[in-house]
């Protein structure tokens, strides 16, 4: 429909307001509001008379609505045999505000429901544009393509349209294809732009970071998810490139590091699984609704679809379920048991942190981060899996941040992390002979770079300061500097809060002495050429 509100007949909302039964004080003032109200036209500097109408809801008032779907409440379009329904419930017609929607399972229906809505606009003086209107074919087009109409108009046949604020298709396999193509490139034009700033304030902060992707890429991301349920992983990858690229720039990661550290040091939930708890969350709200309404109805719909294995939602969601890292099967039925989806909602956050947990535990690349302590919800001491950690956010320096962030997550230059992939002119050298650029006595892993190297002055200064500032800041943990392994003081260190600003500094020198050098590679995994 086109412009519902300024065409709406208010002496007839009124007249079909009193005959429902309206009445009282608010509705005579809503009345007397609109008898009374003046306009006026104003062209440059000129200003016409006041003067009065008779139609037109006032556009911005929080009434407003209320009464144009009052006004529309009497649209009914009668049940057909061609109709959609769903569990036994014929439906044809679904409406938001002005935004009218008619479907059925053949072309003569479809056209009759057509024709009914535009006498009842007719009837009511509200305008039905059959050029703002569109219709879709789904499934195999007929040999001859019918034209519909609407009044006089040819509605336009198209291939895909935006419908409260969801993207359908009818030329792919996927209905929701187009959508989630379209909000994946608003996320990710949105995220760059994000990023675009770095000119102007610097670094993005990680907490101000997380805290646009939340309010500005997570909305894309998530748009349509009661919805549209990711079965389909090409459609999902797009998604979560989008986040993973997101997150990656935030933390100044390169672009093939791990992902379950994007998740494990930011406390964010993987998309695909925010996506599924988002269909979850909307199985709840319809489990929850009393009174028999049209969404009761294509739920229970769909789960008989799915108990006599046909595709649905219902089955749809019991396809993602399965296809967690630690698979959840269900029963169709069980959908409908409200207590059985508040516990799948927990086992599946149980499922995602274990799995995140599960590589951190068993990747080599994040042997600092395993075993790491912290106080969870109930101020108990054990291992949190998501959580954004304390070196993100204490450290303010964007150097040294990322700095202690690659140490840590293993995206760094020293050499047991170079040297373990092979380039265009060396082999992927084994652990052990990944040896110090510098003494070439031990392998060049974290440690050593940072605690065990002695032959390399500026190394030796640089340690010689730290030491004197730690003592100072953690007296304690520099007390045990010699009493134990680098390794073992290394790991005090990465869960030291008192020392981490000094530390990440520490760090950004050290790296930096040593991307100044070139990495020690054995004559035999060179490749000559």
């Amino acid at each position: 429909m086109t412009n519902a509100f300024p065409y709406t007949d208010v002496a007839r909302l009124w007249s079909d307001m009193y005959l429902a039964g309206a009445g009282g004080p608010f509705f005579d003032l809503l009345r007397m509001v609109y008898a009374r109200m003046l306009y006026a036209v104003k062209l440059g500097d000129e200003i016409s008379l006041p003067f009065r109408c008779l139609i037109g809801l006032f556009t911005g008032d929080p009434a407003s609505p209320t009464l144009w779907n009052i006004y529309f409440s009497d649209f009914r379009l009668a049940p057909h045999k061609d109709d959609v329904h769903l569990n036994g419930r014929p439906v044809s017609q679904a409406e938001q505000a002005d935004d009218n929607l008619i479907m059925s399972t053949m072309f003569p229906a479809f056209q009759g429901k057509v024709n009914n809505f535009w006498k009842w606009g007719a009837n009511k003086r509200c305008y039905v544009s059959g050029k703002k209107s569109k219709w879709m074919i789904f499934g195999p087009l007929p040999p001859i393509i019918p034209t519909l109409w609407c009044g006089d108009i040819e509605v336009e046949l198209v291939f895909e349209f935006k419908y409260v604020g969801i993207w359908f298709t009818s030329i792919q396999n996927n209905v929701l294809a187009t959508h989630y193509a379209v909000k994946a490139s608003k996320a990710r034009a949105t995220g760059n732009a994000a990023f675009a700033l770095k000119h102007r304030i610097g670094s993005l902060p990680v907490r101000e970071g997380l805290v646009l992707y939340m309010a500005r890429v997570d909305c894309y991301l998530i748009s349509g998810a009661e919805l549209a349920l990711d079965t389909d992983p090409a459609l999902l990858h797009d998604l979560q490139d989008v986040q993973h690229t997101f997150l990656r720039r935030l933390l100044g990661l390169n672009s093939r590091s791990m992902l379950a550290v994007l998740f494990t040091e930011t406390g964010q939930m993987p998309i695909g699984v925010r996506r599924l708890l988002r269909g979850l969350s909307r199985l709840r709200y319809m489990l929850g609704i009393s009174d028999p309404r049209v969404v009761q109805s294509a739920l229970l719909d769909s789960v008989s679809l799915a108990e006599e294995g046909k595709s649905g939602w219902a089955g749809d969601l019991l396809i993602v379920l399965s296809r967690l890292p630690t698979p959840i099967l269900l029963n169709p039925r069980d959908l409908l048991n409200l207590d059985t989806v508040e516990q799948v909602c927990k086992d599946v956050e149980t499922v995602v942190n274990s799995d995140l947990q599960l590589d951190i535990d068993r990747l080599v690349k994040t042997h600092l981060l395993r075993n790491r302590l912290d106080f969870n919800g109930d101020k108990q001491l054990t291992v949190v899996t998501r959580r954004l950690r304390f070196y993100l956010t204490d450290v303010v320096v964007p150097a040294h941040r990322k700095a202690i962030t690659g140490l840590l997550l293993g995206d760094h230059n020293v050499s047991v992390e170079r040297l373990r992939y092979g380039s265009r002119y060396r082999n992927p050298v084994p652990r052990r002979f990944r040896l110090c650029r510098f003494c070439r006595s031990a392998v060049e892993d974290e440690a050593h770079a940072l605690f065990g190297c002695d032959q390399e002055p500026r190394l030796l200064k640089l340690r010689e300061e730290f030491l004197v500032t730690l003592e100072r800041l953690a007296p304690e943990l520099r007390l045990r500097y010699g009493s134990m392994t680098s390794y073992e003081f290394l790991l005090g260190l990465v869960s030291s809060h008192d020392a981490v600003k000094a530390f990440a500094r520490y760090i950004y020198l050290v790296l930096s002495v040593y991307q100044e050098t070139a990495a020690f590679v054995p004559l035999a995994f060179k490749i000559s050429g």
